[in-house]
Order: structure tokens, then sequence, then C-alpha cells
């Protein structure tokens, strides 16, 4: 990114790079169907008509319409807003595999730091419910951790939850 904004548009001045670039971006996101020159046409078209209407977005713009260095930066920054695009899509994978593998890791993370811990108020409670609940007898509570609890309770509602299925099946 550093390269292609040092080398488009230097005859303006920072802010009005800034401004350009930043629209011209969200301009190319709007526009993701069109190539490269029919994105300049429309920015042009789009331009001239806030210029008719007194309110244009960019008056140093209206100037360098006929500057052919200024829509030439214009054609080489949506390329280049149209090749950072294709290299997202292409890591699209990657960064979803990356996502899930940090999700287990901290799932792993919490896992060890729950096998450490001792059960909560809320927690034991809440197991001497579920168990009454689902007339299941009740595990030795000495030595068990948040996370010997919290398997014990799934396990609890998971075969609860397929019982109820299983009967459902068969009626």
């Amino acid at each position: 990114m550093q390269y292609i904004k040092n080398s488009v548009f230097l005859y303006l001045t920072p802010r009005q790079r800034s401004q350009l670039v930043s629209f011209l971006r969200s301009f190319a996101k709007k526009h993701q169907n069109c190539d490269e020159n029919e994105l300049l046409d429309k920015f042009i078209e789009e331009e001239n008509y806030y210029m008719d209407v007194g309110s244009p977005h960019f008056e140093f713009a209206l100037d360098n319409f006929s500057n052919d260095e200024f829509l030439g930066d214009i054609i080489k920054f949506f390329k280049y807003i149209f090749w950072e695009n294709k290299q997202k899509e292409a890591l699209k994978p990657l960064l979803e595999r990356q996502k899930a593998s940090q999700k287990e890791a901290r799932k792993r993370a919490n896992d060890y730091k729950m096998s450490k811990l001792k059960p909560t108020k809320k927690q034991l409670w809440y197991y001497d419910k579920v168990a009454r609940a689902h007339n299941v007898p009740k595990k030795p509570l000495e030595g068990a951790t948040r996370l010997d609890l919290r398997n014990w309770i799934m396990e609890i509602i998971d075969d609860s939850g397929k019982k109820g299925e299983d009967e459902q099946d068969f009626s």
C-alpha cells in the first residue's frame, strides 16, 4: 500500500491525496462489478454531476480531468485496489483456518484453566438441579473441578435431549 500511495497523485497536497485515495477506495468497493476504465468514467461522471449541482467532492479533481497523468494515476490506483482484493480473496481460506485454530487454542486454554479451579456454588447448585430434574444419580463431588461439572451437566442435558428425540421418533 505504501508503494502505491507514494507513486500516485504526487502533485496534490497530502490532504487532497488522502481524501482522494480514501474516496476512490470506497468508490471502487461500491462499484465492484466494473473494470478500471468504467470506474474512471463513472467517477468523472459523478464529479461532473456534483459540480453541476454546486457541491463537488473534489474541486481540485475537476481541474485535473484534462490531465492525462491524473487520469492515469486514477486507473493505476483502481488496478491496485482490484489486485489487493484478489490477494485478500486468495488469503481468505488461510485466515479462516487460522481463526479456527485460534478458537480451538482458546477453548483448550479455557478447559485447562477450568480443570485447575474448584466448582462455584452456582455450578454446584445447577448440577444438583439438573440431576434431580432428569432423575440422574449424582457423581461424587470430592475433587471435582469446574471442567468436570461442566462436562457432567452437558452429558445429562445431551442424554436427555437424545432420549427425547428417540421417543419422538418412535411415536
